[in-house]
């Protein structure tokens, strides 16, 4: 299936000619920034900067821009830094990054899922097995299939934080599936970068979403007794 790379940033234009890298010199990565940001991003090399706004609006204009052409909406936060594939023996191998976008798009079909996503962490110590199909999707490397977005499934612009763990249960609830792939391994720097949710990440709001969420989902949510901030999914 044809897929459109969209890639959500904030702050981090220097990211780009980084994350280009990754990708054939002819692929198309769509950026979505805020308005203050077009410039700095275009200066830095991107050739295809969408105006969008916060996070969840962000990531909402990235999928109905790729169900508007048909196509499958990667979106992958800018800080990934190394790609691998794991099948639970000898050590991990280095992957393309479109290599591991068609292996999990290969899973979704196979699986009939609608959401489909890597594995949670990149250390390969937490591997269990290779799919699991009603687990938490972590929003940093996620592909949606457009049939998601034309069924109505949206991401919550009521959420600044944590809203990968809403947009997983509206995919169980709608579709009673998801597919996490979880031979891929991806390295993202994640909070210890300046700018993206870093910025605004604090306990106050943490609480916020977590309380949000609960009262969305009920008993579908749990803290993570292991870390404070934190919550589970309880599918």
């Amino acid at each position: 299936m044809r897929y459109r790379v969209c890639i959500i940033s904030t702050g981090r234009p220097e990211r780009v000619p980084l994350m280009q890298r990754l990708f054939p010199h002819d692929q198309d990565i769509h950026w979505y920034v805020k308005a203050t940001d077009v410039r700095s991003y275009s200066m830095f090399g991107a050739k295809s900067v969408v105006i969008a706004g916060g996070l969840c609006e962000s990531r909402n204009y990235a999928l109905e821009d790729s169900a508007r052409a048909g196509e499958a909406c990667i979106q992958l936060s800018d800080d990934l830094s190394k790609i691998q594939w794991y099948e639970g023996k000898d050590k991990p191998k280095d992957i393309g990054l479109n290599d591991a976008i068609q292996r999990l798009l290969a899973g979704m079909e196979v699986n009939k899922a609608m959401l489909g996503g890597v594995a949670p962490t990149a250390n390969a110590f937490y591997y269990t097995k290779p799919a699991h199909d009603r687990a938490f999707i972590v929003g940093d490397f996620i592909a949606v299939r457009p049939e998601a977005f034309l069924n109505g499934v949206r991401f919550d612009t009521g959420l600044k934080l944590k809203e990968d763990y809403d947009y997983t249960l509206q995919h169980l609830q709608a579709f009673g599936k998801v597919y996490r792939e979880n031979r891929i391994l991806a390295t993202f720097a994640h909070r210890t970068n300046a700018g993206g949710a870093v910025e605004y990440r604090t306990r106050e709001r943490e609480q916020e979403a977590i309380a949000y969420l609960k009262a969305k989902w009920g008993k579908l949510i749990k803290d993570n007794p292991r870390r404070p901030d934190e919550i589970l999914l309880n599918t």
